[in-house]
């Protein structure tokens, strides 16, 4: 790592503390002396920036993971609706073609008798 922030923090600190000490016994300050708590003021406001960042971050993964945990549980529903829906179908297409196996049955049956009936009325006439 090229710059330690334990490093300057502790250095600016310490130099902030001399600045506010002259500043607390009345003496004037330079330029170089006011850049130095200005920087100061700087980095705080960068921690608090950061700090307030990080815990609305923090809540809105909380509220994504929510929503999304709620987008899951109402896919699955969706899905188990639409699991029964084509059950659902199915047992119709089951009841058609057994209606239609039926039918084919009777229409066949039918047709033999009625072959029957001819052929029965042709040998006797």
């Amino acid at each position: 790592m090229m710059f330690d922030d334990k490093f300057f923090d502790d250095w600016l600190d310490a130099q902030a503390q001399k600045v506010m000490g002259q500043v607390a016994s009345g003496q004037s300050i330079s330029s170089d002396q006011m850049m130095i708590l200005m920087l100061k003021a700087q980095t705080n406001h960068f921690t608090h920036l950061d700090i307030d960042l990080r815990s609305e971050m923090r809540a809105l993964r909380e509220d994504m993971d929510k929503r999304f945990e709620q987008m899951q549980v109402e896919t699955a529903k969706r899905f188990e609706q639409v699991d029964k829906r084509f059950e659902q179908v199915d047992k119709r297409f089951d009841q058609l073609t057994s209606r239609m196996d039926h039918f084919m049955v009777w229409s066949f049956a039918t047709t033999l008798t009625v072959g029957g009936i001819v052929i029965a009325a042709i040998k006797f006439l």
